[in-house]
């Protein structure tokens, strides 16, 4: 008789161990490319500037480096970023608005001023994206491109969107793959005006430093290639940032 109770607790648990799991939610329901979109576009929430301290990896032809990031910007083409050694020291500071490139190494007391060419961007935006592209790319602003995709469909198995823009001669332009849940940008493709991919985006781990935002981005380029890689570790939304703020201290003069 004292076994009784221990005999149904375990036939108990096994019954409810076998019980069947709830079906997962529908959906939500999509009807058109413009329902699609505004679903991708409402979690931007209106982000005008960001910043955040995580570890960064910039591989390419030019340049190799690795370290604690600091990262401030103001949307669409206002960009500061630090890298700093083990020590926290500054390796590389790196400041842009679109204009004009900023970029300082303390340690060799080098200090570099001119235009936003690609080629001074180089020090820190991968070859073949733009700052603005960059920019977004960080807190996964997406889509890129402007106006409602070309195509859209839903692919069942990965469960997510895949949407394409394509240019006025029927090239594709963009490619993005959407979380069917979440609205949340997984992945994206850019090419160039002959379709050549020119770079792969990829985010992941969203929401678990700010609402709606990633704490993990990846840049593929082609032709060159390179490889940037960044892990946020702190990520503040909307942060009051000051013209001070973003701009890179000139050396002094002794």
């Amino acid at each position: 008789m004292k076994l009784f109770p221990a005999a149904f607790l375990l036939t108990l648990g096994l019954l409810i161990g076998c019980a069947p799991l709830p079906p997962p939610l529908p959906l939500p329901e999509i009807t058109s490319a413009s329902d699609l979109l505004s679903r991708l576009e409402a979690r931007h929430q209106g982000l005008s500037a960001f910043q955040g301290r995580g570890r960064l990896t910039y591989l390419s032809p030019r340049q190799n480096y690795s370290g604690t990031s600091l990262i401030k910007a103001c949307l669409p083409t206002t960009l500061r970023v630090d890298i700093l050694d083990l020590f926290g020291g500054s390796l590389l500071s790196f400041y842009s608005d679109g204009q004009v490139v900023q970029v300082l190494f303390p340690k060799e007391g080098k200090f570099i001023e001119g235009p936003a060419t690609s080629e001074n961007l180089a020090a820190f935006i991968p070859p073949g994206m733009t700052l603005a592209q960059v920019v977004r790319g960080l807190t996964a602003d997406l889509p890129l491109s402007s106006g409602s995709p070309t195509h859209w469909n839903l692919q069942k198995e990965s469960q997510q969107y895949l949407l394409e823009w394509q240019t006025a001669a029927g090239l594709c332009q963009e490619r993005l793959w959407v979380d069917a849940r979440t609205f949340y940008p997984i992945k994206a493709e850019w090419f160039d005006s002959l379709g050549i991919r020119r770079f792969l985006l990829e985010w992941n781990d969203y929401d678990s430093l700010a609402p709606g935002r990633p704490r993990l981005f990846k840049v593929l380029t082609f032709e060159p290639q390179a490889e940037l890689r960044l892990a946020f570790r702190e990520l503040q939304l909307n942060p009051p940032l000051r013209a001070e703020d973003l701009q890179v201290p000139r050396p002094h003069k002794n």
